[in-house]
């Protein structure tokens, strides 16, 4: 349970009773290909000559619309160029679940795969590898999950940092076109 919510500084305020755990749900936090910049390995932007890291037309890897006018972030054959963005955490998450990292992708071809590292950062603590496997190249959009194991989710995360790398490709490109991060939610009532 999240010490956010089951703690006293919500029941033992005046006038209000105290919370219990109604249900768990799976609730997500959609993140827009928007929300990604371009950064080196230890998470900095580029300077302000580099547009500050904001993904462009220009830019590798680039931001663009595909044939069918869905805008993607697709990174040229044998470029590892790290992307990332930082967000709140949701204040009902079930810091004693794990929590899901989906992506939508493709490869340009079907030599290789359009795996990733995804790497997270909790609250500014240390940063934690896990892996969205591609289990086939395909030019078809299609969804890959990482799992962060609870183990390494602080009790009552506010903020996390995520960094995403493309695993080797040599021959052909790899695309994302979505990301959302899941997590099991608590519902309260009083």
């Amino acid at each position: 349970m999240p010490k956010a919510l089951a703690n006293s500084k919500y029941g033992d305020l005046p006038g209000r009773a105290a919370l219990t755990h109604i249900k768990s749900t799976l609730h997500s936090v959609p993140l827009s290909i928007y929300d990604f910049r371009e950064m080196d390995s230890s998470g900095d932007v580029g300077a302000i000559a580099a547009n500050g890291g904001l993904l462009a037309s220009d830019t590798t890897p680039i931001l663009r619309g595909n044939a069918a006018e869905v805008q993607e972030i697709v990174w040229a054959a044998s470029n590892n160029d790290i992307i990332g963005c930082q967000f709140a955490v949701p204040a009902n998450i079930d810091d004693s679940q794990d929590v899901t990292v989906e992506l939508w992708v493709n490869s340009g071809g079907t030599t290789d795969l359009a795996s990733f590292s995804v790497l997270s950062s909790w609250d500014g603590a240390a940063i934690v590898t896990d892996t969205a496997t591609d289990t086939g190249a395909s030019t078809t959009t299609h969804k890959i999950t990482a799992t962060i194991a609870a183990a390494d989710v602080p009790s009552d995360p506010g903020f996390v940092s995520m960094q995403l790398v493309p695993a080797a490709h040599t021959t052909d490109t790899v695309a994302i076109l979505g990301v959302r991060v899941t997590f099991t939610g608590e519902v309260f009532a009083s």
